[in-house]
């Protein structure tokens, strides 16, 4: 599972923003993992609650929880166990994943936050696997009814992802070409793909692998580094480094 917060103790946090929520922002550059911790984004539903996305499992999530060794990406305090969300299906290629994301309570400023896998993309049914291969296809010059069939999709659902990344998608490539050129300065040009969709899924997937060059660790799959890398992938402000 894939859930996110900073570490308490002075470590770097990668924070962004997803959805068209208010953001906590990070002038942290890109840092080597530390126990599967890989970077995070966060957003602030009505001035308190917030979603939250990295790498950890489910195990290490409950004791550095228990041991109060996360922390708020807010403004630094301990976070501890408040529950959980509510359940949720996830559609998946394969089948359907179940979540029930875990919430953490902040000490220092009361803030709550939800803990959401990021194999999941925000406000949408479909796991990031999903949404990704729709989006390869269609940076190949794919219509979305032909999409549809191969995902098993209504026309409809794929249609709205389409355009949803359409509409970011000069934002989108530009977030990973400067995700790419953190991760390795000496990244060579980006060779256009002969669409903006196309552009900005090669400029993506160029920089999850700068990060697994850089970095030795692999994802389930490429597009779930790819959701927290842009900031939840359909929505929202990019994540930047600096």
């Amino acid at each position: 599972m894939t859930v996110g917060m900073a570490r308490v103790g002075g470590l770097k946090r990668v924070c962004g923003a997803v959805a068209d929520l208010v953001g906590v922002p990070t002038r942290a550059a890109p840092f080597r993992p530390d126990r599967n911790l890989e970077g995070s984004w966060a957003v602030c539903v009505n001035g308190r609650s917030l979603m939250l996305s990295v790498a950890i499992s489910q195990e290490r999530l409950e004791a550095d929880l228990a041991s109060g060794a996360l922390a708020c990406p807010a403004c630094g305090g301990r976070l501890a166990r408040w529950g959980f969300a509510r359940s949720r299906e996830v559609r998946m290629l394969d089948g359907v994943r179940s979540v029930r994301p875990r919430r953490a309570l902040c000490a220092g400023c009361g803030a709550t936050h939800v803990l959401s896998p990021s194999w999941s993309v925000p406000r949408r049914r479909d796991g990031a696997e999903v949404i990704g291969e729709a989006l390869a296809h269609a940076a190949r010059g794919e219509g979305h009814r032909r999409i549809a069939r191969r995902l098993g999709r209504p026309p409809g659902t794929v249609r709205g992802w389409l355009r949803a990344a359409r509409a970011r998608a000069e934002s989108l490539r530009a977030c990973g070409v400067r995700w790419a050129y953190a991760l390795d300065p000496e990244f060579g040009p980006v060779t256009p793909a002969g669409s903006e969709l196309g552009d900005a899924v090669e400029a993506i997937m160029l920089a999850v692998r700068a990060w697994v060059l850089r970095f030795g660790h692999r994802y389930s799959g490429p597009w779930e580094g790819a959701v927290w890398l842009t900031g939840g992938l359909l929505s929202g402000p990019t994540t930047l480094p600096p």
